[in-house]
């Protein structure tokens, strides 16, 4: 067989069995990551429908409350009470006095101004019950037996939740909010409650998008459905949809399942919600998931497949013209020379590399053959001892040729290994800028963008541009621009560092006045402090006023340090101190809140590292704030450091080149 077909088979060989190796590697590696990348996606829409059912719970129980401490509501004289424990459904008549008409119009106004209200009531110790509407059918009825009545007593001093039922006239779940009536002597005296139908959030449920495409189902905590499902499964245990689905109720928190569901595999990504048990259930087909992920691997593959066939054909190529067709040559003169036993011809050659030395040192063999066999034409004594002197130079230069021959072999192989290695760096660092290139595009074109629109519309509506608004709208609409914006923030964060890795993070350097910016910072930080009863201070030395940089970024930088000084401080004081030292400028935001132990030290600026982690945190937030903040600093010849003590406060320093211009 010839070196050609040989080394073609050799490459042959060995692009299969890398193409194998590597697409087995990617393929565990691309399904992996994609796998998780989608349950963490999934996993977070899930909490942002949680935390829009918890804010529409929390809503209601303020409302709740607010009527519990309503003077009218809690008048004790109930003895003209409506009572039905004695109600003759056919004879009854209602006999409402002046005192009980208040109350009514009360619990009345409330229902009206609330459409996802059905009915507000409440009922007393002497057994009486007034609505906000008057029953369509009044029979006898005590309340003091209902398990709403007796679920408000046994928990007196805060709003109580009851389970879901069926609502009597919609085709939706209602729940019952109560609190009972204690006086100021603590002795209990009646319950006053509200019935909710969860009618918009079904239907926000049902419309509800996933990426990848699925549907939401609300389940209870015993797996009856909520929500999600057709209206023939509402009120139907889930099991009955799929028996597989109880497994996922065995999990206390969180996480995701495989459900089959008419013979078909379904991913389930689950959550509990916070305030109601319930379970909130992503299910997703698994073509949905699967799909995307084998079209990447096969698209991996077959470009790994090319660039290994086009590595192959050029180093083919190599070797053809520099080793396979020198060596060609230098076998035909060798064979001439055997065939002729011509001691006068040499092999001539250009080459300076391993095959070159072969063909000199053959042309100096032959060379030392030529002056050896004229040598033993003049005697015989002289061609005896040639000859044996000629087979040991003859086993020498053979010993050499070998070991040229081998040498020549290694430095092939490390070679070829080198131009595999090379290439295999090469896709990975384009495959690496491409995934970066098409995450900023997609995270700046397909979140910004409509987001901002949100914002904007949003600001549009509460302006009263487009029709007057009540309070319940104009509260609602401020909710979702203020959520829109907190996320608006978070995913400028992850841009942000993006940025910054990437070496694509550009630095102003501008004249601009360092106090103002400090002042301003800490006057948007304020309502922050406010909410939470902080005092929040400010001292800056006289001798700061204008610095060279960049205004905006450590504007970013400080409400960055106030705003995390405020989240992790719940009582005291958060203090901002900036004085000039050696030529720089020094920072500092000083607080009293929890501060951070030691073990956390070392992490605390790494990016996606917070101090309270995990799924049962109390702070918000991603994680990398403190990062941003780092390698801004950094960026602007600065440096930023932390000291803590735990339980008694932090105090975050950081120092900035001074570079005054006197305007």
């Amino acid at each position: 067989m010839k070196l050609r077909t040989k080394l073609l088979a050799l490459y042959a060989v060995s692009t299969i069995l890398i193409m194998v190796v590597l697409g087995v590697f990617f393929y565990s590696t691309l399904w992996k990551e994609r796998l998780s990348s989608v349950r963490e996606d999934i996993l977070n829409q899930l909490q942002h429908l949680d935390f829009s059912l918890n804010a529409f719970i929390a809503e209601v129980e303020s409302d709740v409350n607010n009527l519990a401490a309503n003077e009218t509501v809690r008048s004790r004289d109930d003895r003209d009470f409506t009572s039905f424990l004695n109600a003759d459904e056919k004879t009854y008549k209602y006999n409402i006095r002046e005192s009980e008409q208040k109350i009514i119009d009360i619990l009345n106004n409330y229902s009206v101004t609330r459409p996802y209200v059905n009915s507000v009531y409440m009922g007393r110790e002497n057994g009486s019950f007034v609505r906000s509407h008057k029953r369509e059918r009044p029979t006898r009825y005590d309340p003091r037996d209902r398990p709403w009545y007796k679920l408000a007593k046994n928990n007196p001093g805060k709003v109580m939740k009851t389970d879901a039922y069926p609502s009597l006239t919609t085709s939706d779940i209602n729940i019952g909010f109560v609190r009972s009536l204690v006086d100021k002597n603590g002795i209990f005296y009646g319950v006053v409650g509200a019935d909710v139908t969860l009618v918009n959030l079904t239907n926000y449920i049902s419309d509800f998008k996933t990426n990848p495409h699925g549907k939401i189902i609300l389940a209870d905590r015993n797996g009856v459905v909520l929500a999600g499902l057709s209206k023939d499964m509402l009120f139907k245990n889930i099991k009955d949809y799929s028996p597989d689905f109880m497994k996922i109720f065995t999990h206390s928190v969180q996480g995701f399942d495989y459900v089959n569901i008419n013979n078909e595999k379904n991913y389930v990504f689950f959550i509990n919600s916070t305030e109601l048990n319930w379970k909130i259930v992503a299910l997703i087909p698994s073509e949905n998931i699967e799909k995307p992920i084998i079209s990447q691997i096969v698209m991996t593959i077959s470009g790994l497949a090319i660039g290994l066939v086009l590595l192959s054909i050029l180093t083919l190529i190599g070797l053809n013209i520099y080793i396979v067709s020198p060596l060609k040559k230098f076998i035909e003169e060798t064979d001439y020379i055997t065939t002729t036993s011509d001691l006068e011809r040499s092999i001539d050659t250009k080459s300076k590399d391993e095959i070159g030395l072969l063909a000199n040192s053959y042309n100096q063999m032959i060379k030392t053959l030529r002056i050896t066999y004229k040598s033993l034409k003049d005697t015989e004594i002289d061609l005896i001892e040639h000859r044996d002197h000629l087979e040991t130079m003859v086993k020498d230069r053979t010993s050499q040729l070998q070991d040229a021959n081998e040498k020549l072999s290694v430095e092939i192989k490390e070679r070829i290994q080198t131009l595999n290695e090379l290439a295999v760096a090469k896709e990975r660092a384009e495959s690496a800028d491409r995934l970066k290139s098409a995450f900023l595009a997609t995270m700046s074109h397909e979140l910004r963008t409509p987001l901002n629109s949100i914002i904007g519309f949003t600001g549009i509506i509460l302006q009263g541009i487009v029709g007057p608004l009540n309070d319940e709208q104009k509260k609602q609409l401020n909710m979702v621009r203020g959520s829109a914006q907190h996320l608006l923030s978070l995913i400028n964060d992850v841009l942000d560092i993006s940025k910054i890795e990437a070496g694509q993070m550009q630095i102003a350097h501008e004249n601009y006045n360092l106090r103002q910016t400090i002042e301003k910072a800490v006057e948007s930080a304020r309502p922050l402090a406010d909410k939470k009863r902080l005092e929040l201070t400010c001292s800056i030395s006289p001798g700061i006023e204008y610095m060279t940089g960049d205004r905006r970024r450590i504007e970013q930088i400080l409400l960055n340090l106030i705003s995390n000084a405020i989240k992790f401080t719940e009582k005291g004081l958060v203090k901002i101190e900036c004085e000039p030292e050696d030529g720089k400028v020094n920072i500092k935001v000083i607080d009293t809140g929890i501060g951070i132990r030691d073990e956390d030290m070392k992490t605390i600026f790494q990016a996606f590292r917070q101090i309270d982690s995990g799924i049962t945190r109390k702070y918000e937030g991603t994680g990398l704030g403190l990062s941003i903040c780092k390698r801004l600093v950094e960026l602007m010849g600065g440096k930023i450091w932390v000291t803590s003590t735990w339980g008694s406060g932090s105090t975050f320093s950081l120092s900035l080149p001074e570079e005054r211009k006197n305007v």
